[in-house]
């Protein structure tokens, strides 16, 4: 196994660091970010129609105007967003306040959009804004308009710039969507996948494959399903290219979902589950 793969507890948890800081600096367009920490002391109490939420009543809010101390403030409270429970509310509070509510609700294609979902899920305007600063409801790239009929033109919003995390989602397997070049094509090989109703993550160890788009060749690229509490490495070998050019299946049913989904940023990609059993 690659060594990258198993790092230090000091080392993820200085990667977690960067990457949080990361997010939120974009969401604040690289001029200023706003953390929010649980201080663990209420500093009102819930009256009327407002019951108590465990973390509103509790949480104060750093604003910094650049990266490094935006980095300081969460190394000192990182263990909130790495071992506790509400890790997940204080970096979506954070980058809301980072971006500013107004211009969350400016990025979406309609205002009264919402930033979460049926069944508690994240939409898609969620997922955007930790993904590239902005609060977009597509993933196709720059806007669009569409005609609405009776000379209205209704503006879509999508992504404008390369990312550094990427998206690859079974919906465009289904014609429901179209990914964009800066969502399938990041800056970094990692994509968060969508798939089979939640989140979950695949990366590659070489930038080299986001590079050479035509040519013939194999690479890794490993999977991660925090929902599972997966614990096995599943490492995935894609081959690209000329050898795979007249791939067909002979049952597309049982084609597992994942390989869908890389197939819609390679396309006719052979995928080797490595002795690991396919999720299907």
């Amino acid at each position: 196994m690659c060594w990258r793969l198993r790092p230090s507890s000091n080392t993820r948890r200085q990667c977690l660091v960067s990457a949080l800081a990361d997010v939120l600096w974009r969401a604040g367009e690289e001029k200023q970010a706003t953390v929010a920490i649980n201080s663990g002391r209420s500093h009102f109490t819930p009256v009327g129609h407002y019951s108590s939420e465990r973390l509103l009543e509790k949480m104060t809010c750093f604003s910094v105007d650049n990266i490094k101390d935006l980095q300081v403030i969460l190394e000192q409270h990182i263990e909130q967003y790495e071992t506790g429970m509400l890790g997940c509310l204080l970096l979506t509070i954070s980058a809301v306040l980072s971006r500013s509510i107004e211009k969350v609700r400016e990025d979406m294609d309609l205002r009264t959009n919402t930033l979460i979902g049926a069944h508690g899920y994240c939409t898609q305007e969620l997922v955007n804004l930790l993904l590239c600063g902005r609060a977009v409801s597509n993933v196709f790239d720059n806007d669009t308009e569409l005609d609405s009929g009776n000379g209205d033109m209704t503006l879509l919003k999508g992504i404008k710039d390369q990312c550094q995390v990427g998206l690859l989602s079974l919906f465009e397997h289904y014609n429901i969507c179209k990914v964009g070049a800066h969502l399938k094509s990041p800056y970094y090989p990692v994509w968060v996948v969508c798939s089979e109703s939640h989140f979950s993550v695949l990366f590659g160890l070489q930038r080299e494959l986001l590079i050479n788009q035509d040519e013939v060749m194999d690479f890794d690229l490993y999977y991660y399903d925090g929902l599972a509490n997966q614990q096995e490495e599943i490492r995935l070998t894609v081959s690209v290219g000329q050898l795979t050019q007249n791939l067909q299946e002979d049952d597309a049913d049982l084609i597992p979902p994942l390989e869908l989904c890389i197939r819609t940023r390679w396309k006719d990609a052979l995928v080797s589950w490595n002795e690991t059993e396919p999720i299907l």
